[in-house]
């Protein structure tokens, strides 16, 4: 049975919602709490759709035999799974769907188990799903089916579009907030090296007052009258870098200020995101809550914990 291109399109809108139903009862029962699952907010799962797609297209010539429908299916899936979760991570540097923590798994995008059960999906698929959703989309005359293709299309691509969009909004605040964090660091680090440069010279000037103390009584002990002419001497010249000495710290007293000042707008800036802006980001982590970010790890973590406030 071959299908024209209005009929593919139906099968690709109802194995996306088929997807999107069993993922978010899944994940929703996992959770106990709704979770509307996937990237986009209607109840479609583009993943699921075209993987059903290219299943039943790279099986339409052994319908018959249920190994190549297994092999196929499970190579075709999972070929698709991994290509889009590349993309994906590509282009918003975040993962949606992650395997790390599974075994026999190819830099978390799929792995052995998954793949395995694509070719159960598939075998599932083809001989007992797929004809009773095969029967329904023929008994749909050509003329309606191609208008119901295409405007759910549009719906679709609508919903795409603003999936889109929020998903680059938190691209652009994971990478925000990285930089941001790297700032911070490199704050720090300058306050660390200035107290440390302050408790050195602190130091020294105590060691170096004990030493002018302990020869002062040595020269007392030998020439009285000498000793208090020197010791007026080192005194002036003691109150001397004592004044060049506090005038430094100070400095670096203003210094640390001026650091702390800096850090603290730009943590200022980081509290100034708009309500709109973390309502929407919140959105998008809602429906993927296994979304992880090799790039942004402690940036995702940072903006989950932030949107929980």
């Amino acid at each position: 049975m071959y299908y024209n291109a209005g009929q593919w399109m139906l099968f690709f809108y109802i194995y996306c919602f088929l997807g999107w139903l069993w993922e978010s009862t899944y994940v929703s029962v996992r959770r106990r709490e709704w979770v509307n699952r996937g990237f986009m907010h209607g109840p479609f799962l583009p993943i699921y759709g075209s993987g059903a797609i290219v299943i039943l297209f790279t099986t339409l010539a052994f319908r018959e035999n249920l190994w190549m429908i297994y092999l196929l299916g499970m190579i075709s899936a999972t070929i698709l799974e991994y290509f889009t979760g590349a993309a994906m991570e590509k282009l918003f540097h975040v993962r949606y769907w992650d395997y790390t923590g599974h075994r026999f798994n190819l830099k978390g995008r799929v792995c052995l188990s998954v793949s395995l059960g694509w070719g159960l999906f598939s075998v599932l698929l083809v001989k007992f799903i797929h004809p009773a959703v095969e029967n329904l989309v023929i008994a749909v005359p050509p003329t309606i089916a191609d208008i119901a293709a295409l405007s759910l299309t549009a719906i679709t691509a609508a919903d795409a579009a603003v999936s889109f969009n929020e998903a680059m909004d938190l691209k652009v605040m994971l990478t925000r907030l990285a930089e941001s964090n790297d700032e911070l660091r490199r704050l720090q680090k300058r306050i660390d090296f200035a107290a440390a440069l302050a408790e050195d010279d602190i130091r020294r000037f105590r060691e170096k007052q004990y030493e002018k103390k302990r020869k002062f009584k040595e020269t007392v002990a030998e020439n009285l009258q000498e000793a208090r002419l020197r010791s007026f001497a080192r005194l002036d010249e003691i109150s001397a870098r004592a004044e060049d000495y506090f005038a430094n710290v100070e400095k670096n007293t203003e210094a640390l200020k001026e650091l702390k000042e800096r850090i603290a707008a730009q943590r200022r800036k980081i509290d100034e995101r708009s309500d709109r802006e973390y309502t929407r980001l919140s959105r998008i982590l809602h429906r993927n809550p296994g979304a992880v970010s090799k790039l942004h790890k402690e940036e995702l973590d940072q903006l989950r914990k932030l949107l929980k406030k």
